[in-house]
């Protein structure tokens, strides 16, 4: 075949040319992303109850609708959170199920479940999620007449509000790549009606009477068609209340007097009483939260938003608008940065290839081969749907040090055939032809590697199926080019007698000659067979040192990425209202004021239609922290929750990376083990108290603090039905009552054109204590017809109580959490923790979290390698024709493997997903210097050459090949090391044991696997 190739040079170089200019327009066509779009396996169902209790919810929505749940097709774990008024159910799905089908059988449960539930009870929301939904960035507007942490002026903010909603928001969703923009912050209005209760009480009139008459005056009867003669008409009937002025002219008649309601009511537009807010650089803002469309190119994207964020810029010149946790930086960051290591790896790569081969031309061949080779890589990727992500194009940097392995064994091949006299024609047909066999070995062992490792489960094995597509494309196409055009080019160049400068010939002619490669081989194997005890003893060594490193070092799922963002989750474990956690957060960020560039925050309630978390509540805040640098991150968390602790010592703080495609898919900020507490008696309710103190208990016994119960005080009301009745108050009165006077009573709807405005009866600004002592209840009219006024606290029994803020449950039942973060020893953990539990003997224990996550994920890996082996052994026994010398070769990877742990654990990594890779692939690629190796041995002993003369031979002819491709792989990944962007800091623990692995590996394959041949074949040599 190379004979033919050989002979038609044009045709191969005019089918490779129109091969590079497709592959060069495809790169161009390349979607790209972040990460792999992948489907996020997970469901949520929200479940809302206005004005219910945390514990009445549990128990007669959430419960019912759990236990449905429980039937729903490969569900793989559910958790349910329950609060005062609201409930989130988690549904989590084995990786590859159908999230459309799941879809549907969770709301055909959900309908199921609808017939147990209370007749008023609104229907549960179900949300798929997805990668998408996750904002590309945050917009805050602020004014920019407004002081930080200082008042907001609430009139030119309720117009921001209304701008930011009619304007920015519907200009921005018009973009096509827009799927949607979220908003929260807004200030929302109201009309308040607030009657003066002693013109009430002197009048005869009741909240009932203001209800009735709102309910009358604010009816929408419909329409009809009449005609008259030749025309038609269509008469309209509305009695609406449209502005506040409608409403104040009400007509109320009570005992034949008639009275307007401004006679006896202020009247006004103001704003609602708030639930929350968001702040940003300590002012008060409206955010928006942009999604992309699912199909859209981030690149395009992010250049559409530039120009409509410039624009508005320049015509709304009082508005600051911040762009705040933005994710096409990070993926533009991290592509170029990632684009960047490819060509100084290739840079590198050439460099190696100069100063081994002495020449220009050879390196040229070879760096040419290799961008052909990256290029029609990509028509590959088109053609199978992959896109340009962090995981598929570090894959392409993992592949590019292999790759270009091919292009030099052929070159170096062709070349040592000239060196002894061949023709350049033969030579190129007699070096290619020869090393085609090894070097598909080599790509197939490496191959091998990768994939299984698409079979992990979960969504690991989704991400690095690319990783996986490219490394296998790039190494086929190589071995192709190889194979095919290499030799084609090396003739050609070689021909045309181009001749290399002479500077370049002075300064750099050769400067690695052969004789010094030569001498530096013989010298170390004359070593190693001068040394067979140590040598021997070498090997033994490094089996049990790979054991005892593998369970030695830390273990975790993911590496720790190096971030400059800090999402810090407070619950300030008190009965405040949102303007109480708005000063606590602003005299926060001002004592924190120049240790980060930017912070905002959600405090309270937010809007977002688009969220799957449970709601904020009054008392709890989200806080977001940008710093310089990255290494500022650790002590500003550390500062944070100093500073909290000591002014706050009930707040309950926990921090975590901010919401990214990445963090969603891997759950980076999952706690290391949660221990699960469920009550063996289920009649008594968990008493705070004790709660706290066995918090306390296992921090004492484990020496970690885990993250703390959050609890809520309560004032229960218990109406005394006896005084009721011998007051003569009617319960419908009383609750309107207290609802008017906690300012609760949304009676009607102001339909205000293009807006809708809620109407509420409110009382005075009052304290719980005075509301009950102040505010009077009409009695029922006694046998003369005489109303009484009482006050309420006289048919009201008030009890202080503390209960659970939120209540847990899982697959279960319901349990109490604790989570432990920053676990060393896990399993000493949970012992200490059921130690602790069994002596109280009101609790079972169970414990879930990261910690058996990332058992399975190393279990999982251990099988793939072992799998891996497998595949290598068959490949290798099928090329030698042997089945000792397969074992012969995989018997470095053991000694390769120990010694990559030794440096992971010296350079502060652990044994992690990424880093596990590393090995695995890395054996598959370390083992191809020994192929080679032995191939030339077996070739030179079939031809008649001693055992020891042969294993001198073979390694001065394989020498330089084995050495170039050695460096060519680490240099490849060496960029990956100094660059801190996503992508590079993912790959560094890959990088670090691959060059770990292979720079003992080589040395293994020059020295020790001779030394080990010759002890299997020293008796048939003899012989």
């Amino acid at each position: 075949m190379i004979k033919f190739l050989i002979q038609r040079p044009i045709a191969v170089l005019m089918a490779f040319t129109a091969c590079f200019i497709v592959g060069l327009v495809t790169y161009f066509a390349l979607p790209v992303s972040l990460l792999p779009d992948i489907a996020i396996p997970e469901i949520t169902v929200q479940v809302s109850a206005k004005n219910t209790s945390a514990r009445e919810l549990e128990n007669t929505v959430v419960k019912p609708v759990r236990q449905q749940l429980i039937q729903v097709a490969n569900l793989t774990d559910m958790t349910s959170e329950t609060r005062d008024g609201a409930g989130i159910i988690r549904l989590h799905f084995d990786f590859g199920t159908n999230t459309d089908l799941a879809f549907i059988e969770v709301n055909e449960k959900i309908d199921a479940a609808m017939n147990s539930l209370p007749k008023d009870t609104e229907r549960p929301k179900v949300i798929k999620a997805s990668a998408t939904d996750i904002p590309v960035f945050y917009l805050n507007l602020t004014l920019k007449s407004d002081s930080a942490y200082e008042k907001t002026n609430q009139q030119e903010f309720l117009s921001l509000c209304e701008f930011a909603e009619t304007v920015i928001k519907r200009r921005i969703e018009q973009l096509p790549e827009v799927a949607m923009v979220d908003v929260t912050g807004l200030l929302d209005k109201q009309l308040q009606i607030l009657p003066d209760m002693d013109k009430l009480a002197m009048l005869g009139l009741s909240i009932e009477d203001i209800e009735q008459a709102l309910e009358q005056n604010n009816v929408e009867p419909g329409s009809m068609t009449v005609r008259d003669g030749y025309y038609e008409y269509n008469i309209r009937f509305s009695a609406l209340l449209r502005t506040a002025e409608d409403v104040e002219n009400i007509y109320i008649r009570k005992e034949g007097r008639i009275f307007q309601l401004k006679d006896f009511c202020r009247i006004a537009v103001v704003p609602v009483k708030e639930k929350g807010m968001s702040v940003s650089n300590g002012k008060r803002a409206v955010t928006l939260a942009v999604i992309k469309q699912a199909d859209e190119n981030m690149d395009n994207m992010k250049q559409a938003l530039a120009e409509t964020m410039d624009y508005f810029k320049r015509i709304y010149p009082d508005i600051d608008f911040n762009v705040s946790r933005n994710q096409t930086e990070l993926l533009d960051y991290t592509i170029s940065n990632l684009q960047q290591n490819l060509s100084l790896g290739f840079l590198f790569i050439c460099i190696v290839a100069i100063l081994f081969l002495g020449d220009v031309k050879s390196p040229f061949i070879i760096g040419l081969s290799m961008i052909v080779a990256i290029v029609v890589s990509f028509l590959f990727f088109y053609l199978f749907g992959m896109s340009l992500n962090i995981i598929s194009l570090s894959g392409l940097i993992l592949a590019s040090g292999m790759m270009i392995d091919n292009s030099i064994i052929v070159t170096e091949n062709i070349s040592q055939y000239r060196e002894r006299g061949y023709s350049l024609r033969r030579a190129c047909v007699t070096g290619t032809s020869e090393v085609i066999t090894p070097m598909l070995s080599s790509s197939l062992t490496t191959i091998a590697v990768f994939v299984p490792l698409i079979f992990m489960s979960g969504i690991a094995g989704a991400i690095f199926f690319d990783q996986a597509f490219a490394v296998t494309v790039g190494l086929i196409v190589s071995y192709f080019t190889g194979i095919m055009l290499l030799p084609v080019l090396y003739m050609l160049i070689y021909r045309t007698g181009f001749r290399a400068p002479r500077w370049f010939k002075i300064k750099f002619n050769n400067p690695l000659k052969e004789h010094t490669l030569d001498r530096f081989y013989d010298k170390g194997v004359d070593w190693v067979f001068a040394h067979k005890t140590i040598s021997v003893l070498f090997c033994a060594v490094s089996f049990p040192l790979c054991i005892f490193f593998f369970f030695f070092i830390d273990k975790e799922r993911m590496p720790d990425i190096d971030e400059n963002e800090l999402i810090a989750f407070i619950e300030w474990n008190e009965n405040i209202h949102v303007d109480e956690n708005q000063r606590r957060v602003d005299g926060l960020f001002m004592n924190l004021r120049g240790q980060s560039v930017e912070e905002a925050a959600s405090i309270g309630q937010q809007d977002y239609i688009l969220n799957r978390e449970q709601e904020l509540s009054s008392s709890e805040a989200e806080l977001y922290f940008k710093t310089k640098e990255a290494e500022e991150i650790s002590p500003l968390q550390e500062r944070v929750y100093k500073m909290i602790k000591e002014k706050y010592p009930q707040a309950v703080v926990s921090f975590s990376p901010p919401e990214t495609v990445f963090e969603k898919l891997f759950v980076t900020g999952e706690p290391d083990v949660v221990a699960e507490l469920y009550a063996r008696n289920k009649a008594v309710a968990p008493d705070a108290d004790s709660l706290r103190r066995l918090e306390q208990t296992f921090a004492a016994a484990t020496g970690l603090q885990p993250t703390g119960i959050a609890f809520e005080n309560q004032l229960n009301l218990s109406i005394n039905r006896e005084k009721l009745l011998l007051y003569g108050v009617e319960y419908g009165e009383l609750y309107r009552v207290l609802k008017t006077a906690f300012k609760e009573n949304s009676v009607a709807m102001l339909h205000s054109y293009q807006q809708y405005l809620p109407i509420s009866i409110v009382g005075e600004e009052k304290t719980v204590n005075r509301v009950l002592q102040e505010t009077l209840v009409r009695t029922a009219p006694d046998d003369n017809g005489d109303v009484n006024y009482i006050p309420i606290q006289e048919v009201i029994d008030v009890r202080p109580a503390e209960d659970l803020k939120s209540i847990t449950a899982g697959r279960n039942g319901e349990y109490i959490p604790f989570q432990f973060y920053e676990v060393r020893d896990a399993e000493k953990l949970m012992q200490e923790v059921k130690k602790v539990t069994e002596t109280t003997g009101t609790w079972d224990t169970a414990f879930s979290g990261s910690f058996f996550s990332n058992e399975k994920m190393i279990n999982e890996l251990v099988v793939i390698l072992f799998i891996s082996l497998l595949l290598m052994y068959f490949i290798l026994a099928a090329q030698f024709e042997s089945f000792v010398q397969p074992l012969l070769v995989l018997m470095e990877i053991p000694i390769d493997v120990a010694f990559a742990l030794v440096l992971l654990w010296i350079c502060g990594h652990t044994l992690n997903l990424m880093s596990a890779i590393g090995l695995i692939v890395t054996c598959g690629i370390v083992i191809n210097d020994s192929i080679l190796k032995l191939d030339a041995i077996n070739e030179l002993r079939k031809a008649g050459v001693p055992l020891l003369e042969a294993i001198h031979e073979a390694g001065r002819r394989r020498l330089r090949p084995i050495i170039m491709t050695s460096l060519t792989t680490i240099f490849a990944m060496v960029p990956l090391l100094f660059s801190f962007d996503l992508g590079s800091e993912l790959q560094k623990p890959l990088s670090i044991a691959m060059i770990g692995t292979m720079v003992v590996g080589t040395l293994v394959s020059l020295f020790i696997i001779p030394l080990l041949y010759w002890f299997i074949y020293r008796k048939k040599q003899n012989a």
